[in-house]
């Protein structure tokens, strides 16, 4: 018996419900016809991705497990440290893996967080596991091809490769160390090997209206371990991991104007391609872990979801500003289109298991479109509250009250010892805060103040020392200290997930299939610890009531 749990990062329930309704997702269909199938509320208040992955693996929520932000403030030396929350040392709650452990259940992993240790081993219940988010060498970047230039040379981080244009065949060369490859212009993404110990990028020649430039996915260092030596020894031998497809590139307008600026829709084929990459690169390792291994547990993470959410969703976001009418209909494919790509790979989990075994399907938040950016240190600073030193930093020593530079959504008091003058501070910058609106409409851009385990703080109470801000719809929080010119600005990006409003399109999609699991067993909504006590009941370690 095996529970197989596959995670799609910030594939909210709205989403999935409308893709699986309009029959582009077969294998949530399967899932959906056999078993539960709700939305779920995510970690609060902060829904960032390692806070939510946290409350999905543990079964607790941020209050409890510690995980507050994408980095966590407070978790280093000073007032402004921040840590980030992908760290060994977190979650202080353990995950459903070492839980089972205690009871001889063994798991496979396939990118999932905390499972190797700040000493880079694992514990002796992993199977396999593989993992490369931690160890990002270089991030994408493009280099412009000069067509009769003869030998160029790229850098990609710390590796080099030299280029070629071959222009009577319309292509480009690369030449690594270890590889020689032709790239047709325009043509397909290719691995390109970068040396002998393993490291690798993808790599594709794009025509702009520009230039012609060469683009890479990025570079990671991979690791793999576990007792299952020849599992491990083959997920070594994967190809290139790509952690994330080029969206900054796509958004900055690298690969020509985007949909929304009066592009034809070539930039997006190429963020979309890139995006492919990712899925090509889990996908080898998923297909490994479900023919070789002897786990209990399979835990398998996906990516891409969130990748093409962030730069797209919020086009087709009807509740949204960010919404476009007019475009809505062709992102929405983009959309399925990576969607699609995700249901293929559960569709093989669905495959691989057998008649006793479980399949769950989850994520860590959904998404909501987004318009706007409030820099609100940049308020704060104006109201007298935070004070910057001569380079723009934060003075912590002058400032009483500071939006944390993590931006998990956290006001910070700087007195943290000082309970009754932290309340006064807070209160000030609480009612500074409630004056804040945006100059374009005059409507205002936080609508509520949340405690740490999000619930509304009410009008007239003592207040915290750490309090979080709850923004309107379509705005999101920026630590970006500017110095001068708006508070809130508009931003390219469509879709985000910072602070949990009790929006429902934060709600994340949960589905399971499985002995003990009958169709249409769940409520609509359920909080997302839940999926952590199903998946040990499971496995047959917490008792069947266990919540």
């Amino acid at each position: 018996m095996t529970v197989y749990w596959v995670v799609w990062d910030a594939a909210a329930h709205w989403v999935v419900d409308r893709l699986e309704r309009e029959g582009a997702l077969p294998a949530v269909s399967r899932m959906r016809a056999r078993g539960s199938f709700a939305a779920a509320r995510p970690a609060r208040p902060n829904c960032q991705t390692p806070p939510s992955l946290a409350t999905l693996f543990t079964g607790a929520w941020p209050s409890e497990h510690g995980v507050t932000g994408f980095t966590v403030p407070g978790a280093g030396d000073g007032l402004v440290s921040h840590v980030s929350g992908f760290a060994p040392r977190f979650p202080a709650v353990p995950p459903v893996w070492e839980s089972a452990s205690e009871h001889d259940r063994s798991s496979a992993f396939v990118h999932a967080p905390w499972v190797f240790r700040e000493t880079g081993g694992t514990g002796h219940y992993v199977d396999a596991a593989v993992e490369a988010y931690s160890r990002r060498l270089t991030r994408h970047a493009v280099c412009p091809v000069v067509s009769g230039a003869g030998t160029q040379t790229w850098d990609i981080g710390a590796f080099r490769a030299e280029v070629e244009a071959v222009p009577q065949d319309g292509a480009v060369r690369v030449r690594t160390a270890c590889a020689d490859l032709r790239l047709d212009v325009d043509g397909d993404w290719q691995p390109l090997p970068l040396d002998d110990a393993g490291h690798g990028t993808w790599v594709a020649c794009v025509r702009t209206p520009q230039e012609l430039l060469l683009v890479h996915t990025g570079v990671w260092d991979v690791r793999s371990a576990g007792r299952n030596s020849p599992l491990v020894h083959e997920l070594a031998a994967c190809p290139p991991f790509a952690g994330e497809g080029v969206g900054p590139l796509y958004r900055a307008g690298v690969f020509g104007p985007r949909l929304a600026e009066g592009g034809d829709g070539s930039a997006e084929e190429v963020f979309l391609a890139s995006v492919r990459c990712v899925t090509r690169a889990f996908g080898a390792a998923t297909d490994l872990v479900l023919r070789g291994h002897t786990a209990d547990l399979v835990v398998v993470y996906l990516p891409m979801t969130d990748d093409i959410g962030h730069e797209l969703l919020g086009w087709c976001d009807e509740k949204s500003a960010a919404h476009r009418p007019d475009l809505a209909d062709q992102v929405w494919s983009y959309l399925r289109r990576c969607y699609q790509d995700v249901d293929a790979i559960l569709g093989r989990v669905l495959d691989r298991a057998e008649d006793d075994d479980t399949v769950v399907l989850g994520a860590d938040h959904g998404m909501v479109g987004s318009t706007h950016l409030v820099h609100v240190n940049d308020h704060l600073v104006r109201a007298g509250l935070t004070v910057a030193d001569a380079g723009g930093a934060l003075d912590t020593t002058r400032s009483s009250v500071l939006y944390h530079p993590a931006n998990n959504g956290s006001l910070w008091a700087t007195d943290q010892d000082d309970p009754v003058r932290a309340g006064a501070a807070m209160a000030r910058a609480v009612a500074s805060l409630r004056t804040l609106t945006d100059p374009d409409t005059g409507q205002p851009v936080v609508s509520a103040f949340l405690d740490r385990h999000g619930d509304v703080l009410a009008d007239g109470v003592d207040l915290p020392p750490v309090v979080f801000l709850a923004l309107a719809d379509d705005y999101q929080p920026s630590s970006v200290l500017l110095g001068e010119g708006p508070v809130v600005r508009r931003q390219p990006k469509t879709g985000a997930h910072v602070v949990y409003t009790g929006d429902g399109r934060l709600h994340a999609v949960h589905a399971a299939v499985g002995p003990g699991i009958p169709a249409g067993a769940e409520p609509d909504v359920i909080d997302n610890t839940a999926p952590a006590h199903l998946v040990l009941r499971q496995l047959g370690v917490a008792p069947p009531t266990a919540e």
